[in-house]
């Protein structure tokens, strides 16, 4: 039971995350561009966290 609560916590987590920051990407998007290097950074770090949640998601 524990282990559930950890991992719907850390679920939520990376959601409330991801969410800040895409919205952090566009904005910096519209301000240096979409193919900026800070834009890309933002993209990949979204990346990974996209890929833990997965990770997290498919044990369940």
């Amino acid at each position: 039971m524990q282990r559930y609560k950890y991992t719907s916590t850390l679920r939520n987590t990376l959601l409330v995350d991801i969410e800040a920051a895409k919205e952090l990407m566009i904005e910096v998007g519209l301000e240096e561009g979409f193919t900026s290097t800070n834009t890309l950074i933002i993209s990949q770090f979204i990346d990974q966290m996209l890929n833990r949640l997965e990770g997290i998601t498919s044990i369940n």
